[in-house]
């Protein structure tokens, strides 16, 4: 039975790539996706809301890496790691789009220039 719904940006390439890791790790099927947008509104790149499917509740951030860690055995032991300040915040940082997922187009920052 499916737990949490994972909404995630329909062009973020790196967000796909990491549900369906989770989908593979998930062997009690309670993870769901969508590329549709939270009732909280659209989404950035890089950005995920976690829909906790039993209440309705909208998860951000370090809170939805929480509740995605919770939903698979296999990441129990990474719930630890989330009472480190530093992680938590390396999470709530990642979830929520803030350190650029690289799905962007490519900047040229070279002096060089492009032939």
């Amino acid at each position: 039975m499916k737990t949490i719904r994972i909404h995630r940006h329909p062009e973020c390439h790196r967000c796909a790539r990491i549900v369906r890791m989770h989908h593979r790790l998930d062997w009690l099927d309670r993870v769901d996706d969508t590329t549709t947008a939270p009732r909280t509104g659209a989404l950035r790149m890089g950005e995920i809301v976690v829909e906790d499917l039993r209440d309705g509740r909208l998860l951000q951030g370090a809170e939805a890496v929480e509740a995605i860690f919770r939903a698979v055995p296999l990441y129990w032991p990474a719930l630890l790691l989330l009472k480190i300040p530093a992680l938590r915040r390396r999470a709530d940082a990642d979830a929520r789009g803030g350190t650029g997922c690289g799905c962007e187009a490519p900047v040229n920052r070279s002096s060089r220039p492009i032939s």
